[in-house]
């Protein structure tokens, strides 16, 4: 059998009409710079604002496509972007989001789509009409909060302790956390962090409180504890109430030094009597830090 070759005239005709296919197509990739992805964690508001600013292509002639091309551009691309963003978030005094993903894929299966059904709340033009800017935010609490795989089927009891302390009802906890505080275990001084989960400790290191504690309907309304860094921050009132238990922080604890540890007697006057306890499952429980970062 005979082989045809293909003329070379023919052949560099078919590169001529394939470049100048490709060519529009390749000019868009390289004029579509990868958007800029910011993120800003807002503890005290219980949210991830998550803000993508895109550039649009100059060499489309219509602003108006410009326009939709970049939007197309980034609601494809902001899923993993805003899986990304929440990943460096504390969870615990030992996790991030993104250690938890690594370890239970279902469970990164599950925070994908809750980042993926994040509500765009902004999207509009630069001002000189060069750039798309969308703004998503992320709960952290509610029915599409990022922490609702975190919560418990229901409460742990949390045990009473008996002892020899004054001590009433009060309406919430105030933790003061401000400034270095002794890091338990360790010879350093560090500034209590936000996390999602905080624990509570005594000075002996016997756990008062945890996620597993907590009223599941409370975390998810209102998560764990509340953040401040004043107590003129009206979250103090709305979630401690008129007249909270004031509590001045003895430590902290863990990886990320994110647990407060209280003294023996601030502990004894949270557990030893019922009215006390039902403040901590239900997260009536504000801290306040130097920073919220």
């Amino acid at each position: 059998m005979r082989n045809v070759g293909v003329p070379h005239a023919a052949l560099a005709a078919l590169a001529l009409v394939m470049a100048a296919v490709c060519a529009p197509a390749l000019a868009a990739q390289q004029a579509a710079p990868a958007p800029e992805i910011t993120r800003t964690v807002d503890w005290a508001g219980a949210r991830i604002t998550v803000e993508a600013r895109r550039a649009l292509d100059q060499s489309t002639p219509s602003l108006v496509k410009a326009k939709a091309d970049a939007e197309t551009d980034l609601d494809q691309l902001m899923p993993e972007a805003l899986v990304q963003a929440i990943g460096s978030l504390t969870v615990d005094s030992s996790h991030t989001l993104s250690d938890y993903f690594s370890s239970d894929a279902a469970l990164a299966a599950r925070l994908s789509d809750t980042a993926a059904q994040a509500r765009r709340t902004d999207l509009y033009l630069s001002e000189d009409f060069s750039t798309l800017v969308a703004r998503y935010v992320i709960p952290f609490f509610g029915e599409q909060g990022i922490a609702v795989p975190f919560f418990p089927p229901r409460a742990a009891a949390i045990r009473r302790r008996l002892g020899d302390v004054a001590t009433r009802p009060y309406t919430g906890v105030l933790v003061y956390a401000q400034g270095p505080l002794p890091a338990a275990g360790t010879t350093r001084t560090a500034s209590a962090r936000p996390a999602l989960f905080p624990r509570l400790w005594d000075e002996q290191m016997n756990l008062v409180l945890d996620r597993g504690m907590c009223a599941p309907q409370s975390l998810a309304t209102w998560g764990m504890v509340g953040y401040a860094q004043s107590t003129d921050d009206p979250q103090v009132f709305l979630r401690a109430g008129p007249t909270p238990l004031r509590i001045a922080a003895r430590g902290v604890f863990g990886d990320k030094d994110t647990d407060i540890v209280i003294s023996m007697d601030a502990a004894r006057q949270l557990l030893a009597i019922p009215e006390n306890i039902t403040l901590l499952t239900q997260g009536k429980i504000v801290i306040v830090y130097d920073k919220l970062e």
